[in-house]
């Protein structure tokens, strides 16, 4: 089983929950539709910068499984992401 996802440039995601007190967040990839629960994070700065994002935003990210279970993953980088017309 992978670590983490195949897009070493990282992916975009949509934010579809606010971020909980306990950190958690569940962001769905664009491409695929999949949906993973975010809950640990590279640095403070990240998790602060995530916070602050709305529901429905996209952010480019890489995620890395977070320990053992199914679908827990930790996010390593995030950007704004452009949309053209």
């Amino acid at each position: 089983m992978d670590n983490h996802l195949p897009d070493d440039a990282g992916r975009s995601f949509r934010i579809v929950s606010d971020m909980t007190e306990h950190g958690g967040m569940t962001v769905v990839d664009a491409t695929t539709n999949g949906t993973y629960q975010l809950v640990e994070y590279a640095d403070e700065r990240l998790r602060r910068e995530l916070s602050t994002r709305d529901v429905g935003d996209s952010v480019t990210l890489r995620l890395d499984r977070a320990g053992v279970r199914a679908n827990v993953w930790r996010a390593s980088r995030a950007e704004p992401v452009s949309l053209t017309a």
